[in-house]
C-alpha cells in the first residue's frame, strides 16, 4: 500500500544484523503529523505553534522511555514524519530509546494520512516478522499517532486498522491535537481512535474538551503513553497489566485529557 512518495521508509535490518532479546520487545511506531497546519497556534494568537509542541512532545516522550534500563532495552521506536510525504526520522529503524537522535520537526506541505498509517503498519509488520523467523518473543505492536486529523482515512484503510484491532494483531492509540467539544470553534470530528466526548468507547482514545487545553494536552499525553508503555514492558506476555493508583495521570486533578481508564490504553 506504499506508493512512491514513501521517502527513506524501507526496513535496512537485515535478518543476520537481527539481535535476539531474551525479553519480549514491544514495537512502538510513532507517526507525528508535520503538514502545514501544524505551523499554527495552538490555541488562538500569542500561544505556542502545534509544531513547538509536537517537538516538545516528541523529547520528553522518547526521555521518559531512556531513563528507565528494562523499559530501554525492550522497547524499540520507530519514528514517521509525515505530510504528503513520509520520512523516517530518529537516526535509524526501530531504535531503543537511548539510541535514537531526538529530531526537530518543521511544518510544510499537506496530509496525506493513509500513505503515513499504511506505512506505520507496513514497517511495523515487517519488523515483528523478522523477529519472530528469528525466533523473538513480541508485545503486541502499538502504532500511536499525534495530529489535527485533517485528512481522513480511506475505507480501505479504516477496514484494516479495524482488522487488526480485532484480531489483537495491533494496537492503535493517539492524541488529537482538536478539541472534542462540539461547541468548540475548533471542534474537529475525531477519527477512529480518538474517543467521542462521553462516550466510553477503547477504541476511541484521547484528546481535550477545549482547544485553550491543548498545550497541556500533549505534555500529559506524552506522560500517560509513556507511562503505558513501562506498565505494559513489565508485563508477561499474557498477563493482565498491574496499575498502581500512582502510576495513572488520569487521575491526577489538572489531568485535560478526555480518556478511558488506563487499563484500556495498555
Amino acid at each position: 500500500m506504499v506508493n512512491d512518495t514513501v521517502k527513506n521508509a524501507g526496513l535496512h535490518m537485515t535478518e543476520e544484523t537481527f539481535k535476539v532479546s531474551d525479553k519480549p520487545i514491544l514495537l512502538t511506531s510513532l507517526l507525528f503529523d508535520r503538514s502545514s497546519s501544524e505551523d499554527q497556534p495552538v490555541a488562538g494568537p500569542g500561544s505556542p505553534l502545534r509544531i513547538d509542541l509536537l517537538n516538545q512532545f516528541i523529547k520528553l516522550f522518547v526521555e521518559t522511555l531512556a531513563k528507565d534500563d528494562d523499559v530501554n532495552e525492550r522497547v524499540l521506536i520507530d519514528m514517521i514524519a509525515f505530510n504528503h510525504e513520509v520520512e523516517i526520522v530518529g537516526g535509524s529503524d526501530f531504535a531503543h530509546p537511548r539510541d535514537i537522535a531526538i529530531p526537530v520537526l518543521t511544518a510544510a506541505g499537506g496530509t496525506d494520512y493513509d500513505l503515513a498509517l499504511n506505512t506505520a503498519i507496513d514497517r511495523s509488520r515487517a519488523r515483528y516478522n523478522l523477529g519472530k523467523k528469528a525466533g523473538q518473543e513480541h508485545y503486541v505492536p502499538i502504532v500511536i499517532e499525534v495530529g489535527d486529523f485533517e485528512d481522513t482515512l480511506s475505507q480501505e484503510t479504516a477496514q484494516r486498522v479495524r482488522q487488526l484491532m480485532e484480531n489483537k494483531d495491533m494496537q492503535f492509540d493517539g492524541f488529537a491535537t482538536v478539541p472534542l467539544n462540539p461547541e468548540d470553534p475548533n471542534f474537529c470530528t475525531p477519527q477512529l481512535w480518538c474517543m467521542k466526548e462521553a462516550v466510553p468507547d477503547p477504541r476511541r482514545r484521547l484528546a481535550v474538551q477545549h482547544y485553550n487545553d491543548l498545550p497541556d494536552g500533549y505534555k500529559q499525553y506524552a506522560e500517560l503513553k509513556a507511562m503505558s508503555i513501562k506498565i505494559r514492558t513489565r508485563t508477561g506476555l499474557g498477563e493482565k497489566p498491574v496499575i498502581a493508583p500512582e502510576e495513572d495521570p488520569t487521575q491526577k486533578p489538572e489531568s485535560k485529557l478526555i480518556v478511558p481508564q488506563l487499563g484500556d490504553l495498555i
